[in-house]
């Protein structure tokens, strides 16, 4: 046999082997053989692995290259493992005229409100575009908009193009749109059906989107007209249904879900919010709103789980520490004038960004961006 055919021959085996141990699974939704994420090759007893995925996080990225390293160097003939990582995040066929370049258009939406979804579309928003991938919000939820807020954008006034397109803002690496740069501070929005039809229509069409891997578009809560023109005017890839575990909100939840089925959307899973609590004084876990919900819905509906996340009074928190003293310089025997501030001062950030991509965010920061990763992997999947 020439040394072609063994390493061939070896090659096929590494595939082989690497298909039957189903790595990282639970996450990916399938197995990465099937998803054809793996191309293989050996060459004098080095085994070199590339793995195609959507963003990947890092956690998943080093939870894969240990076990493609530990099934490959068990095959017979193989002494060292090179695993390398490409992205290519999947385009579904169906386009919009307007939105020519935007690849995904991903709904989130809840049953009911208060379970948290404007805060799983921003920190998933925001996972996603750390993670490397370009990355579009628009905060449809025109009855209460908040996704300016929980991203510290200050200047609300969007810019325009020469062709009058609005022009998205922009904040940790996300490209926004809201419904709050439109209307003044405090107004109520107080819109019939048709109302909210054409403005839906005009926040895809009349904004400069560019080049996106996933638009997320956080919905009002319900099944009303927003979700409606979303499903009607777009080909949506998929939806991402929040809510928390209690009974009520899982009933709501469910026809949300219908909801998007009827219009032939797929849903790609449950986000279940608020899943428990740990006591910071006991350390123990407390399931304040019931437990299990979201599982039970999921299995109901044959979807996946797709993050459980904890109760955590930091995501709620926007502003940041405040004991660094007054802004201004201090001169000995006169004190501390207010201007002209120092620059480290000047630059400061005044509100704290999103749980996902906040240093010491924990273990709220890492069931994000799992959630991200995971929703990611779910359009991946049924794309193949």
């Amino acid at each position: 046999m020439d040394a072609r055919h063994q390493s061939d021959e070896l090659t096929a085996r590494v595939r082989r082997a690497l298909a039957d141990a189903e790595i990282a699974r639970d996450v990916l939704f399938t197995g990465l053989a099937d998803l054809d994420a793996l191309a293989v090759r050996v060459r004098e007893q080095t085994a070199q692995v590339t793995v195609t995925l959507p963003i990947p996080s890092a956690m998943v990225r080093d939870a894969i290259a240990r076990d493609v390293t530990h099934v490959a160097q068990d095959v017979d003939g193989v002494s060292t493992v090179e695993c390398r990582f490409e992205s290519e995040v999947p385009s579904f066929e169906d386009r919009v005229d307007f939105i020519p370049e935007v690849k995904n258009v991903v709904a989130v939406a809840s049953g009911k409100g208060g379970v948290g979804k404007s805060t799983v579309a921003v920190n998933v928003a925001s996972a996603l575009a750390a993670a490397g991938a370009t990355v579009g919000l628009l905060d449809a939820d025109i009855y209460g908009p908040n996704a300016p807020t929980m991203l510290g954008l200050e200047e609300r006034t969007p810019d325009a193009t020469l062709d009058d397109q609005i022009v998205p803002r922009e904040a940790h690496g996300v490209r926004v749109m809201s419904m709050d740069f439109i209307v003044e501070e405090d107004d109520p929005v107080i819109w019939r059906g048709p109302l909210v039809d054409e403005f839906i229509k005009q926040l895809f069409s009349d904004v400069e989107w560019g080049d996106l891997d996933y638009l997320f578009v956080d919905l009002p809560p319900g099944t009303g007209d927003a979700q409606l023109s979303l499903v009607q005017h777009l080909p949506v890839t998929g939806a991402v249904i929040v809510t928390t575990p209690e009974p009520v909100a899982v009933d709501d939840a469910r026809r949300g879900l219908q909801g998007f089925a009827r219009y032939g959307v797929p849903v790609l899973g449950i986000a279940e919010n608020m899943a428990s609590f740990e006591c910071p004084d006991c350390e123990s876990e407390h399931d304040i709103f019931d437990a299990g919900g979201g599982e039970r819905l999921a299995a109901e509906f044959d979807i996946p789980v797709l993050g459980k996340l904890p109760v955590d009074p930091a995501v709620g928190t926007l502003d940041p520490d405040t004991d660094e003293g007054t802004p201004g310089v201090s001169i000995p025997g006169i004190g501390r004038l207010q201007l002209p501030r120092m620059r480290e001062e000047r630059e400061r950030s005044s509100t704290l960004p999103p749980i996902a991509v906040r240093d010491g965010g924990g273990d709220s920061r890492a069931a994000m961006e799992r959630l991200a990763t995971r929703t990611a992997a779910r359009i991946n999947s049924l794309a193949v």
